[in-house]
């Protein structure tokens, strides 16, 4: 590996923690009826396709945009697994062992076959994405009878660098995977919940397992946030490489989350 590559990885891995740490201030000062939706705002995934583009080639991040797409579904999954082994009665330290370990289970169980299978269709991967998606509805949404809080939450300076450095190591970890074996590992793992898991893990240790429930309950129309930004990353990267590809696909990232949050809002007028 040249050194060019060691400076990829370093600053993929600083970026991204930045920017995790932007989100982070983000979700702590907005009202926990739209975290969730902030949640979603596509951030692992940007600086990851931003680097795989760069280490290896715009047209690797079009390639793997599917299995990105699928792995997305796998995420909305890991959060309800998450919060629903959470409402076992167990210690704290053990709630959170059981919830983080089995629900990181099943989004590896979920989310390696398409790496290994190299999922490439989009439509195959937008499939994949509806029936999870609507599974998580109906068990974070429709069944979560908590009521959502705005409350705002607060997290402690040491919280943040360690959500940032999880989320860092993470994006670090889908570019080196993508270069070493090839762009789909890093395609799955540019989807992988650091933001989620870093999150939960705070508001499980301070809050406990019903400000679980009630800032999930918004993550499956959340995460429709990301999906417009994964599907353009299809055809914007290959035809205008990385930073023209990253605008136009985050524009309609943004596009929906202006959306969504104008619904929001218009719901809680009501």
């Amino acid at each position: 590996m040249s050194n060019l590559f060691y400076i990829q990885l370093l600053t993929s891995f600083l970026v991204g923690g930045i920017v995790i740490a932007l989100l982070s201030f983000l979700v702590e000062r907005a009202d926990k009826k739209i975290a969730g939706i902030i949640l979603s705002l596509p951030s692992t995934a940007v600086i990851s396709y931003i680097f795989i583009a760069w280490t290896i080639s715009p047209e690797a991040v079009g390639a793997i945009a599917p299995a990105s797409l699928a792995t997305c579904g796998s995420t909305i999954i890991f959060t309800t697994v998450y919060i629903y082994l959470a409402k076992i009665k167990l210690s704290k330290i053990k709630s959170i062992c059981l919830s983080l370990i089995g629900a990181l289970l099943v989004w590896f169980l979920l989310s390696v076959p398409l790496a290994v299978y190299k999922l490439d269709n989009i439509i195959i991967g937008f499939l994949l994405y509806f029936i999870t998606i609507c599974i998580a509805y109906y068990f974070l949404t429709i069944k979560n009878q908590e009521q959502k809080s705005s409350d705002l939450l607060t997290y402690t300076t040491s919280q943040k660098i360690g959500r940032a450095i999880i989320a860092g190591l993470i994006i670090s970890l889908s570019v080196f995977l993508s270069k070493i074996i090839n762009p789909f590992w890093g395609g799955i793992f540019s989807g992988f919940p650091a933001a989620f898991s870093s999150t939960f893990l705070i508001l499980h240790w301070y809050y406990g397992s019903h400000m679980l429930f009630k800032v999930a309950k918004t993550m499956p129309i959340g995460s429709l946030v990301y999906i417009p930004f994964i599907i353009a990353s299809h055809w914007t990267y290959p035809a205008f490489g990385i930073f023209g590809g990253t605008i136009f696909a985050y524009f309609f990232a943004l596009v929906a989350f202006f959306a969504l949050i104008k619904l929001q809002n218009k719901k809680h007028l009501s």
